[in-house]
């Protein structure tokens, strides 16, 4: 999963075929998607391969989010998730999906089998990229923003530096991660409070010298902690620091928009 799954309403009315943002921009049509594959990664990480109306979806940047559908009674439940990887030659993309109870994208994953029908958002978003002139990267997230960070150390270039500080509820959720670049990957195990040694991790971290990035994703209440230490206490400068919240702690389908930058 991406921005955590949680209960609540989703908003699947809102978004239709056709209909427009906020600030006016036409959304493309949704994309009719049937499941093609499912494997069970860890315990509590499903990978679902979809296949469908997918020609020309345009999800090249790692880590991209997109509008999942899930029928729901009459209607669907609307989440956002992250792309973990997209193949335009066979038209085909992989969604990796974190299990947490009581969340209807969850609840879908675990039962999920080839065949399934479902709907995507037209298009992906831009995931994440470091700038030209960044020498490293130090990824900071929790289990929900795993399959981002996993996406991006998959596209960075030999020889960059990447260090990434991941919290996991348990030693059985780690993952091996690939990459050309020179990546040190530090897990985190859970606390009873989620994203609390995190937090505590990210503010005991030692940023590499150089020009470099840091990007968080995680609860948004940490992210918020997370963002106003690498400002205000390390001197980041903003267009360094990309952060996203995934979920919020005891809030249903938390905005994808929440960037934190009320901190700034």
């Amino acid at each position: 999963m991406s921005f955590q799954d949680t209960d609540g309403q989703g908003r699947g009315q809102w978004e239709r075929a056709g209909g427009r943002e906020g600030g006016g921009r036409a959304r493309a049509p949704r994309r009719s998607v049937v499941v093609s594959e499912v494997s069970q990664l860890t315990p509590q990480m499903v990978r679902v391969i979809i296949g469908g109306e997918l020609n020309e979806w345009g999800a090249t940047i790692p880590g991209g989010h997109f509008k999942l559908f899930i029928p729901q009674g009459e209607g669907a439940a609307m989440r956002t998730y992250t792309v973990r990887a997209y193949d335009p030659e066979s038209a085909r993309l992989t969604v990796d999906f974190a299990i947490h109870a009581g969340g209807p994208a969850s609840s879908w994953a675990q039962t999920a089998k080839p065949g399934d029908a479902f709907q995507v958002s037209g298009q992906a978003r831009p995931g994440y990229m470091p700038g030209e002139s960044a020498e490293w990267t130090v990824f900071l997230a929790d289990q929900s923003a795993l399959p981002a960070v996993g996406a991006a150390l998959e596209l960075l270039p030999a020889g960059y530096r990447a260090r990434a500080l991941m919290e996991i509820p348990s030693e059985t959720e780690k993952l091996e991660l690939m990459s050309a670049a020179d990546v040190e990957i530090n897990w985190i195990i859970e606390s009873d409070v989620p994203c609390q040694r995190l937090g505590e991790a990210a503010a005991a971290l030692d940023l590499p010298d150089g020009d470099g990035e840091v990007w968080v994703g995680c609860e948004a209440d940490t992210m918020r902690q997370i963002r106003g230490q690498m400002l205000h206490e390390r001197q980041l400068h903003p267009r360094a620091l990309h952060t996203r919240a995934y979920w919020k702690r005891d809030v249903a389908n938390h905005s994808d928009h929440d960037t934190g930058d009320d901190v700034d």
